[in-house]
């Protein structure tokens, strides 16, 4: 074929299909060009990967176990179950012996005894000095509970409290140290009506204001303000009373009263 009937034959084509349709018409006719298929990069897949992990995890923690959380509702902080108990049971002996129950009082002062064993196995070497004071004090507790001296087991039995009191502030109990302490001057209060010595329920009504008011600002933080107003009423009678007589009537509603702040913390 000459060039010149090459030349009409394309420009027939031309005016015919157009430029785009003589390029389709050529490429048909073209042999095919294998294709190199180039693997995509996983970096994007990785990404739609880790932002639905992300989206997993950022629900998990909206949503915490409720279990661990309960379980840190009911446990109270890192407080060693032993010392709980040594505070609990001295407050049960002072209580059987102020009833003059003395069988009940035997039975509550074994359990002590065997909560202040295993007090010294779970803290070991810490605080020596209370653990040498705590033991001094039960010695002297079993000795006063053994000759049913009714008095001196309730001081023995509510120096217990104390000790037990004073070890617990390193382990920062949920209800403070300072709401335990109160409870131990009501019972003061109870001790020293009883004997009529007007010098230390004064000492006692001084030390449960100092007491008082460095709690009362965590019981308002709390949400607990009937409580602090019910509580500054009862220290201002108790150091507003001049006779024993007048301690005694108040010690009650004291110690009544304390169960209610510790419910603010738990």
């Amino acid at each position: 074929m000459n060039n010149s009937t090459k030349i009409i034959i394309i420009s027939s084509l031309l005016s015919t299909l157009g430029i785009a349709g003589l390029a389709k018409a050529i490429s048909t006719n073209q042999p095919q060009l294998p294709v190199a298929i180039i693997p995509q990069h996983h970096s994007s897949i990785q990404m739609i990967i880790s932002k639905d992990k992300d989206v997993k995890i950022d629900e998990n923690r909206e949503q915490p176990d409720a279990a661990n959380d309960a379980d840190t509702e009911v446990n109270d902080d890192k407080v060693p179950t032993s010392l709980s108990q040594v505070g609990e049971y001295g407050e049960s002996v002072y209580d059987m012996a102020k009833a003059n129950d003395w069988t009940k009082a035997t039975a509550n002062l074994t359990s002590l005894e065997n909560a202040a064993k295993n007090l010294r196995t779970e803290i070991k070497g810490e605080n020596k000095t209370e653990l040498v004071q705590l033991d001094a004090k039960i010695v002297a507790l079993k000795g006063a509970v053994t000759a049913k001296n009714r008095i001196s087991a309730m001081r023995d039995a509510n120096q217990v409290t104390l000790i037990a009191a004073n070890i617990t502030k390193e382990f920062e109990p949920k209800v403070p140290v300072e709401v335990t302490l109160l409870d131990y001057y009501g019972r003061e209060l109870e001790i020293w009506s009883i004997t009529g010595n007007t010098s230390q329920l004064k000492t006692t009504a001084s030390q449960m204001r100092r007491t008082w008011n460095a709690v009362r600002p965590s019981i308002l933080a709390r949400g607990g303000t009937t409580q602090v107003q019910k509580f500054d009423g009862f220290v201002a009678s108790v150091e507003a009373a001049k006779s024993y007589k007048d301690y005694a009537r108040l010690a009650t509603p004291v110690l009544d009263e304390v169960d209610n702040l510790e419910k603010v913390f738990k």
